[in-house]
């Protein structure tokens, strides 16, 4: 009778460390990040959806050809957003994150403070 006991509550202790590790998992690596890509045509968004999303660690893909961006959530152990702008490059695409060139910006009329040109 106690042997089973034993086996029991260590059967219990494995099955709530297995439920513990699949349910923590899920989404404590992901992250959200939307690009400007080079895309003209509905064949660009098509080649860009039957691609990226095959990419190592891509979760979820969303296509604006209007804005010309594209959202990618993706597993952060897995890939990079260097790594995404890469896969970009090997498209055809230049692909950059929405708001960097706006940065960049900012902080080259940041040095301008002082004097005009």
């Amino acid at each position: 009778m106690r042997k089973i006991r034993i086996a029991t509550l260590l059967l219990l202790i494995v099955f709530i460390f297995i439920v513990n590790n699949a349910l923590g998992s899920d989404k404590k690596d992901e992250k959200t990040v939307t690009f400007t890509v080079s895309m003209d045509c509905h064949s660009c968004v098509k080649k860009i959806e039957s691609n990226i999303p095959y990419e190592k660690g891509v979760k979820d893909l969303q296509v604006s050809l209007e804005k010309k961006e594209v959202t990618v959530t993706f597993r952060t152990d897995k890939t990079s957003t260097d790594k995404l702008i890469e896969a970009f490059k090997k498209l055809g695409y230049t692909a950059s994150i929405v708001g960097e060139a706006k940065v960049d910006k900012e902080k080259k009329e940041d040095g301008h403070k002082t004097h005009s040109h």
